[in-house]
């Protein structure tokens, strides 16, 4: 594969008391997990670190900031919702919260730069590494920038944590109960048979399933939205990677490229509020 619904902010995922900690006390650090945003790690020590600060003067999204120099930074190792889709608002919030007019430090990894031009950072506020806050919070997923996965242990862990204890985007949806696999490996070359690969989702639900607002995501940025379709119970739907014509029970990404990772590669199945459905591993 490449690489490289809509849900509004609401304040009320954020406790008004680590709101008034991060507007009246920016410089208050928690060193014990569960109390506000800030994550004290005994782990990192100076010496991973570089003392050079920059202040951060916006914040584009979850994962993505712009220095004083006008260097935008995207923080490796971790993805964010993007905009119009659930969450993003609240990522882009928590970040601002962090980082804004702030001084923070960064660490390369092994790439400068991605495609865009723009920094791949860990990113450092006094003791809190950044990137791993944002996962261990349920404000981003683990998305690995190969070569540049010095900390990949640190973040899956934080993902593990974060999705067992259902917080921010790994809040489970009523309608779970959907069967999911996945052909990643069509036969031939899957640049030319993207039809070869393909979901098959089973609805095990005692109860027909209105697909309207759903979305299917990869480990990367690719995100499919189902129209309103109704999912009956018991039955089976394919979605193909590939074009074609839309039918009760097949439906087409209409992808020019791969969607899936042939080794590894992760499925998001979300509802039209967007709460995870169904997390899909391979």
């Amino acid at each position: 594969m490449n690489q490289p619904g809509k849900h509004i902010f609401n304040i009320s995922y954020i406790p008004v008391f680590v709101l008034l900690v991060f507007l009246i006390l920016p410089s208050l650090v928690f060193s014990f997990s569960g109390c506000g945003l800030y994550y004290f790690d005994d782990e990192e020590t100076s010496a991973t670190k570089p003392d050079v600060e920059y202040m951060v003067i916006e914040v584009i999204d979850g994962d993505t900031l712009v220095l004083l120099n006008n260097e935008h930074v995207r923080l490796i190792g971790i993805n964010t919702p993007e905009s119009e889709r659930y969450f993003y608002g609240e990522a882009k919030e928590v970040l601002k919260l962090l980082v804004l007019n702030k001084n923070v430090r960064l660490e390369k990894d092994v790439d400068d730069r991605d495609t865009y031009g723009r920094l791949l950072r860990y990113v450092y506020l006094g003791n809190l590494f950044v990137n791993l806050e944002m996962v261990k919070r349920g404000f981003a997923n683990v998305f690995t920038f190969p070569p540049n996965v010095k900390y990949t242990d640190k973040f899956i862990e934080a993902e593990r944590e974060a999705r067992t204890n259902d917080i921010g985007l790994w809040e489970k949806s009523n309608s779970s109960n959907i069967e999911i696999n996945i052909n990643c490996d069509a036969e031939g070359d899957d640049r030319i048979n993207l039809n070869g690969e393909y979901v098959i989702f089973k609805n095990n639900n005692n109860f027909d399933i209105n697909l309207g607002g759903w979305t299917v995501k990869d480990l990367s940025t690719n995100i499919y939205d189902f129209g309103k379709i109704i999912f009956k119970s018991g039955s089976n739907l394919i979605l193909f990677s590939g074009k074609g014509s839309d039918s009760e029970n097949k439906l087409y990404w209409n992808s020019t490229k791969p969607i899936w990772n042939n080794d590894h590669d992760t499925l998001y199945l979300r509802d039209a509020d967007g709460l995870i459905v169904q997390l899909y591993n391979y």
